[in-house]
């Protein structure tokens, strides 16, 4: 199991976090914050969000039950999904090996977004800067020093597993 990539988005269709390592010999290496209004986080939460949409369509209404998207599968890689009560969206991009990555995201939600982003007062609750802006131009990003450490001590021991 090898991560690649980790994205969170929130509501608005913004990525407020994302991290990519580039050398799986090295965890330490990589990018944080740097493809915030990138096409390619577009594309990733456009994928997402399409796929959500069919599934929500195609299941049945009759017993109350709706189908939640947790990971999609490609020839390469395969992208790991958490969603929030609150509309955020937790992104995994690892490869192809069969592994549930659900329980390693609802950890970083409820363990570690939860105590250094939600918990802090100084953290917005909401990171669009107003109410006219524009679905997925957002520029607020998580900076909270403590909750990159943390996720990336948890993150490390899979990075290149």
């Amino acid at each position: 199991m090898t991560i690649y990539s980790f994205w969170i988005f929130d509501k608005h269709c913004n990525c407020i976090y994302d991290r990519e390592w580039t050398l799986l010999a090295n965890p330490k290496s990589g990018t944080t914050n740097s493809k915030q209004n990138d096409d390619i986080s577009k594309l990733l939460y456009g994928i997402i969000f399409s796929l959500r949409s069919v599934t929500g369509k195609l299941s049945s209404t009759e017993t109350g039950r709706t189908n939640e998207i947790s990971s999609i599968s490609t020839g390469r890689f395969r992208i790991h999904t958490y969603c929030t009560a609150t509309g955020l969206w937790f992104v995994l991009l690892t490869d192809f090996k069969p592994f549930n990555y659900s329980k390693v995201l609802q950890h970083i939600y409820s363990d570690i977004f939860v105590k250094y982003i939600t918990n802090n007062y100084l953290s917005p609750y909401d990171f669009a800067q107003s109410e006219g802006e524009k679905r997925g131009q957002g520029t607020r990003k998580i900076t909270n020093r403590h909750f990159k450490n943390n996720l990336e001590l948890f993150l490390e021991p899979m990075i290149s597993s």
